[in-house]
C-alpha cells in the first residue's frame, strides 16, 4: 500500500503559530529539494524557543532497494557484449564506476554520451550501481542539519531501521533535554 508523501506532518512551536507555519514550509522545501519526501511517512517537529532546542521524530517508509544496472538503463545484447542506454543520467558516474570495477576499464566503452558498451559474455543486468539506503540516510542527515536553526551547533541523532530522532540545541545536550524532547514528540505522535 503506497502512502501519500508525509501522511502526517506536524510542527509544534508553543506560542509561535506563525513561526511553526514558516518552519513547516522550510522543512517541506528542503525535503523536496533532496528528494526525501516520499521516503518519510510521518514527521513530528517540536521547537522549544525557551530552552532552546529543536527536535524531530520521523518514521521511515521501508528499506530502499539497491539500484541495479537494469534499473538505470535499457540493456540489450550487442556484438561482443551488452549495450546499456541510459535515459536519466543521474547515476551515470556510479554506473561507469561499477562497470569498471566489475569488468575493467578496457572492457567498458562509451560511444555516445548516454550509451555504454560492456565487452563481456556475462550480463551486467544485476550489477549494483548504487546503495540507495545509504544515500537516503546520508541525505536525511544532511536535511536535518539544514533544517536545524542557525546557531544550534550541538546535535544528537539516533537512526533506526524504521525511525529517526534528531535533536539540536544551543547549549550542551543533556539527558534531561533528550528525555523531554522525546516526551513532547511522543505526545504529538500519540495525539
Amino acid at each position: 500500500m503506497e502512502m501519500d508523501p508525509l501522511e502526517v506532518f506536524e510542527v509544534e512551536m508553543p506560542g509561535e503559530d506563525y513561526g511553526a507555519e514558516k518552519y513547516r514550509e522550510i522543512i517541506l522545501d528542503i525535503l523536496q529539494d533532496l528528494g526525501l519526501i516520499r521516503s518519510i511517512g510521518r514527521l513530528y517537529v517540536y521547537v522549544d524557543i525557551k530552552a532552546p532546542y529543536f527536535a524531530v521524530l520521523g518514521m521511515i517508509r521501508g528499506k530502499q532497494p539497491p539500484l541495479k544496472v537494469s534499473d538505470v538503463g535499457d540493456l540489450v545484447q550487442a556484438d561482443g557484449g551488452y549495450q546499456i542506454t541510459v535515459e536519466d543520467e543521474e547515476h551515470m558516474a556510479n554506473l561507469i564506476r561499477a562497470l569498471w570495477d566489475a569488468y575493467g576499464r578496457d572492457k567498458v566503452e562509451q560511444p555516445e554520451r548516454n550509451v555504454l558498451v560492456v565487452l563481456s559474455d556475462k550480463s551486467p543486468e544485476d550489477l549494483v550501481v548504487a546503495d540507495l539506503e545509504t544515500e537516503f540516510r546520508r541525505d536525511l542527515m544532511d536535511a536535518l542539519v539544514r533544517i536545524a536553526p542557525e546557531g544550534f551547533r550541538n546535535r544528537r541523532n539516533e537512526m533506526g531501521k524504521e525511525s529517526f530522532f534528531f535533536l539540536a540545541a544551543e547549549e550542551t545536550i543533556k539527558p534531561e533535554m533528550v528525555a523531554e524532547a522525546k516526551e513532547k514528540l511522543g505526545g504529538m505522535r500519540d495525539a
